[in-house]
């Protein structure tokens, strides 16, 4: 499939797709040179130090521009609609209408929106909500197990109009992680519509335009039913036999069985539904949403808060929360309104300004060592300890320069990681300086080539969105610089970093500070607590999804989606591990919340335990999501099934192992998914996927995978490029004690 042709297939709305994870090739970058560049303040540290009690997400990781390494670069692509004064969102819920003609949907969930100007029809921003009854499963619908599901995409349940409503311009305004401010713009005036992660109504206030509340399904029923403080409610019944509630400050009256118009500028209200609950928060809608936590012990808090605008009975709005929020909400205001998610279960609606979510067991204990559930301290036998140093032995002789300098900041990142292992369990499992001596300067060379930005792609600081993103071409390196996939890149080299940096910490502060600046920057372009001048928020990490988004700037029709799970929680691990070598409490505590987050989400969503609740039936026996997105879960990667079965879909939800996998990966689930998915087919793979398969055995049954690693006719072709013999069996050696 070439470059186009995938472009196309993205456009497309996507009923099922496969294809490589990368992006359009587009015109070559128009480069500004550090001259042209605006001068700012050298980038600048927080101070570390204790945050029990604070809010971990108030300082900053640093201050200051980017490290000057970074050639300063004009993207090809522009955010449409937007004002360039701040970072825009790259891989969050809003970015679809950044992208292209703007009229690719976003799920703020429940409901999904996206800009509509289609011949002959009411142009606006429509809208709509799926019940679970409406999803496609393919590719055979009554198969016992489907393959993939979705719900249907752009029904227009209504389209938020206006008179006179064509050559619409959209902007977008006061961008931010969980939210964005959408106007429709026409000479005569705008209609602006706020989108915020979970908002219970869908608000337009109407600027000097008449409203036209359009649908192309159609009002069967249209009536008023009563005035909530001075507000008129009326309920509709669409052709499709669903029932919605709209409050106006103004009178409505329906024209013709498609459209509601009303007689001057005024607020409209919209939600799926009728009940007393609507009533007692219509008036009130979120403008924006914050997110803001503390940490105590293995203990965390989080807070989604929402800024309100109106007056409404209650003093409150209504806001939607995802499953994974509900196990632990601790703010009240529950009620009995429910509906579904497109890819994640039953919501349910609260009467609240704010989500508070308190999550126990934070792994703030899973540090270095091998750990997993049934085995949370580490013992090597003397047996073990001589196997490893055998398997370390050979490994230390591997050209770990000449793997490393490669074209790919993905492959090099998971080499670097790879011989990082090795030389810590050379010296703090193994004790042999001479092996330690061997090993590590060659990988700190291979990581300074990074640091000081000389690998065969440099990275670049992009200015326009504002991050940091590879100088190859956009279809090269997974789409690295369309900003796909920059947690499991940077991930990886961030975790190699602590690892050397656990060794060698003055290693981190040589050279003014050369390999802690990278590192550093790196952590600001994918996880920064709040957005700066230079940065957005939390550019993967979505606080409202409970995981990450790897996919960039390119239009999707389904939304968002993430493939690895394993390899984003891997990034929350790996800044876990940086953040407690340089004793930075706060991002050390942000990525533990991330990480306690995950293990519920992921759990819910991507990882499926027979006793599932979440997803559908159908689905469940596939143990894996493959591919999540916001509108559809497809059983598949991007890069194919298998050479034996499915094993590539469960390899890339499982590597790299390390202690903090089987936090996520119960010991229950990881042996469900062996006996139905990958024990028939271990036998018969006969590439890297099959030690990434039987390592994760380990997280159920240590024994026979150290068998395997320890075994004499061992053959390095059976590992991956990012697995090492060497910590495979330290760390199966070190549960199995």
């Amino acid at each position: 499939m070439g470059l186009r042709d995938l472009k196309n297939a993205f456009k497309r709305m996507d009923i099922h797709h496969h294809g490589q994870n990368v992006l359009p090739k587009q015109n070559e970058a128009n480069e500004a040179s550090s001259s042209n560049y605006q001068e700012q303040p050298k980038q600048q540290h927080r101070p570390l130090g204790s945050i029990d009690g604070e809010d971990i997400f108030e300082q900053p990781i640093a201050a200051g521009e980017p490290p000057q390494i970074f050639k300063r670069k004009n993207h090809e692509l522009t955010p449409q609609g937007c004002a360039l004064e701040q970072p825009i969102q790259t891989n969050n819920f809003s970015n679809n209408l950044t992208l292209e003609d703007q009229t690719f949907p976003v799920w703020t969930l429940p409901y999904s929106l996206w800009l509509t100007k289609d011949p002959g029809q009411d142009f606006g921003l429509a809208l709509n909500h799926t019940d679970a009854n409406q999803r496609v499963f393919g590719p055979e619908p009554d198969a016992k197990v489907a393959q993939f599901y979705f719900n249907p995409p752009r029904i227009k349940s209504f389209v938020l109009s206006g008179e006179n409503f064509d050559n619409v311009r959209m902007t977008l305004h006061d961008h931010r992680k969980m939210s964005v401010t959408a106007r429709l713009e026409i000479p005569q005036g705008c209609i602006e519509i706020p989108l915020i992660q979970g908002m219970g109504f869908i608000t337009a206030i109407y600027d000097r335009i008449k409203p036209v509340i359009a649908s192309q399904v159609g009002y069967q029923e249209f009536k008023k039913v009563g005035q909530i403080d001075g507000l008129q409610k009326y309920q509709v019944k669409l052709f499709n036999q669903v029932i919605w509630s709209i409050y106006s400050d103004i009178e409505l009256n329906l024209t013709d069985p498609n459209h509601i118009v009303g007689q001057s500028p005024g607020t409209v209200q919209i939600c799926r539904g009728d009940s007393s609950h609507y009533d007692d928060a219509v008036g009130c809608y979120p403008t924006s949403a914050d997110i803001s936590g503390t940490v105590k012990g293995d203990c965390g808090e989080y807070k989604i808060k929402y800024d309100i605008k109106g007056r409404s009975r209650s003093g409150k709005t209504i806001i939607w929360a995802l499953p994974h929020h509900q196990e632990v909400l601790t703010s009240d205001g529950e009620t009995d309104l429910k509906l579904d998610s497109t890819t994640k279960g039953v919501m349910k609606a609260y009467k609240t300004n704010e989500l508070v979510m308190q999550e126990q067991g934070l792994p703030v204990d899973i540090l270095w060592d091998p750990w997993t559930t049934f085995a949370t301290g580490a013992h090597f036998s003397d047996s073990t300890i001589q196997l490893i140093h055998q398997g370390a032995t050979e490994e230390v002789k591997q050209d770990v320069v000449g793997m490393a300098n490669i074209d790919s900041m993905y492959t090099s990142g998971k080499i670097l990681d790879k011989f990082a292992y090795i030389a810590h369990v050379c010296h703090f499992i193994l004790k042999d300086d001479k092996l330690t001596n061997d090993i590590l300067p060659k990988v700190k060379q291979a990581i300074e080539i990074f640091a000081r930005n000389q690998q065969k792609f440099p990275l670049v600081y992009d200015t326009t969105w504002k991050g940091i993103i590879s100088s190859a071409e956009p279809g090269a390196d997974f789409g690295n610089s369309n900003y796909n996939d920059h947690h499991f890149h940077y991930g990886y080299h961030i975790h190699a970093i602590a690892l050397v940096a656990h060794i060698d910490e003055g290693w981190l502060h040589a050279n003014n500070n050369l390999v802690y600046d990278y590192a550093i920057a790196l952590l600001r372009d994918v996880a920064s607590p709040k957005a700066d001048q230079f940065f957005p928020q939390s550019r993967s990490f979505c606080w409202y999804h409970g995981h990450s988004f790897a996919h960039g700037i390119f239009a999707s029709g389904d939304g968002k989606d993430e493939e690895s799970s394993s390899e984003d929680y891997h990034f929350a691990y790996g800044m876990k591990l940086f953040a407690n070598v340089v004793h930075d409490q706060a991002m050390e505590s942000r990525a533990n919340l991330m990480l306690a987050i995950m293990k519920r989400s992921m759990n819910m969503y991507m990882l499926f335990s027979n006793d599932n609740k979440i997803q559908p039936a159908n689905f469940i026996p596939n143990k894996v999501a493959g591919i999540s997105f916001e509108n559809k879960i497809d059983y598949a990667t991007y890069f194919g099934r298998g050479t034996i079965g499915d094993e590539w879909i469960h390899g890339i939800h499982m590597l790299p192992i390390t202690p903090i996998s089987g936090y996520i990966r119960g010991p229950n689930f990881v042996k469900e998914e062996w006996d139905q998915k990958l024990g028939p087919i271990i036998d018969r793979i006969p590439d890297g996927w099959k030690g990434i398969l039987m390592l994760n055995k380990a997280l159920y049954d240590p024994k026979s995978s150290y068998d395997w690693f320890a075994r004499k006719d061992w053959d390095p072709t059976q590992i991956d490029n990012g697995m090492s013999r060497t910590w495979s069996l330290a760390y199966v050696g070190g549960i199995l004690g």
